[in-house]
């Protein structure tokens, strides 16, 4: 055998002397050697293992558990309530009784309406037209209701005023109203005729038709109110000197607010409409101003006028102003009103 010195590698021979090296077996060790048949090295092979961190091991086993709960919860809730979530329940609404108790009311202003358009023609009859009487009534009478109501055909008593008062709701689209009625009977003839006026108090049964309010059947006479007691408050103290020095300033104003010519004895932007014609000042039965201070002062009025060939008396309230000009100030009418007990 010759010596020859070792071949050197070249380029690119590095990966193939490795390769040469790595096919060259390592010879087995004879039996009874009692050790373990080699492999080849790793390194020949060109990796290694490695041991994993515990950080990347934790990391893997939150993951796994987190997809388990997921599962899990799935399972549990139902997949289909994930995609089509279920709707809250519509809030439950609160009956209101009152509110479904006037579903049932009559409209109170047509009622009214009707009660009093149909007392007027209920209560006017006369014996030599009776026919007008009825067409009136048929107009607000429910289909079928004898227009008559119970009148004998006899009689004249006349309607002078209406006015409708208090709807009773009586449930089932039915109500009663109240309409006092002023009516004026006439009696005996010639020289012996006699008209008596009077109120009526009337309560008229209505209902809610189709379409409208209608009269359901004969009304019925009630009573009308009586007095009833009330005390009037305790008024302020009398300013006497005031009292005193504005009164023929009230008197002299209330002689132009009854001839027309209030504005000439009101003070300046007073808005105080005219009391028309035919009345006149009688006499001032008192004027007495309240106690208090500055230039607004509140004062109170018997009046008595002449009105229709009689004498009425009436109670004004009356509120003074102080106007001033240049030096001079005096005290004027600003407003009347009735007077509030």
């Amino acid at each position: 055998m010759l010596n020859l010195p070792p071949k050197e590698p070249k380029g690119g021979d590095e990966g193939n002397t490795a390769a040469e090296d790595a096919s060259v077996e390592t010879p087995l060790p004879e039996a009874g050697e009692g050790r373990a048949t080699p492999s080849r090295a790793p390194a020949a092979l060109g990796w290694a293992e490695e041991e994993e961190s515990s950080g990347r091991s934790a990391a893997r086993k939150a993951g796994r558990v987190a997809i388990w709960l997921v599962i899990g919860l799935a399972a549990f809730t139902g997949v289909r309530t994930w995609i089509f979530p279920t709707k809250p329940p519509a809030p439950v609404e609160q009956a209101d009784p009152q509110a479904e108790a006037r579903k049932n009311n009559v409209p109170e202003a047509e009622a009214q309406q009707v009660a009093a358009r149909f007392a007027r023609s209920y209560m006017n009859w006369n014996a030599a037209d009776p026919d007008s009487r009825a067409k009136e009534l048929e107009a607000d009478l429910a289909k079928g209701v004898d227009p008559k109501l119970g009148w004998n055909g006899a009689g004249v008593q006349l309607v002078a005023q209406t006015i409708p008062g208090t709807v009773t709701q009586v449930g089932g689209k039915r109500a009663r109203v109240r309409v006092d009625v002023r009516v004026s009977v006439v009696t005996g003839s010639g020289k012996n005729q006699r008209t008596a006026t009077s109120w009526r108090g009337l309560e008229v049964p209505v209902a809610q038709g189709k379409g409208r309010v209608v009269v359901t059947g004969q009304p019925a006479m009630v009573g009308m109110p009586t007095a009833a007691d009330y005390k009037a408050p305790d008024g302020p103290e009398a300013d006497s000197q005031l009292s005193g020095l504005t009164r023929d300033t009230v008197k002299d104003f209330l002689k132009s607010w009854a001839a027309g010519s209030e504005d000439q004895a009101a003070a300046p932007g007073a808005d105080i409409q005219p009391l028309g014609l035919g009345l006149s000042l009688d006499t001032l039965d008192s004027w007495v101003v309240d106690a208090g201070s500055g230039d607004k002062r509140l004062g109170t009025a018997t009046v008595r006028w002449k009105l229709g060939g009689a004498q009425i008396q009436q109670t004004y309230q009356i509120t003074l102003t102080k106007v001033s000009a240049s030096s001079a100030s005096r005290w004027q009418v600003e407003a009347v009103t009735a007077k509030t007990a």
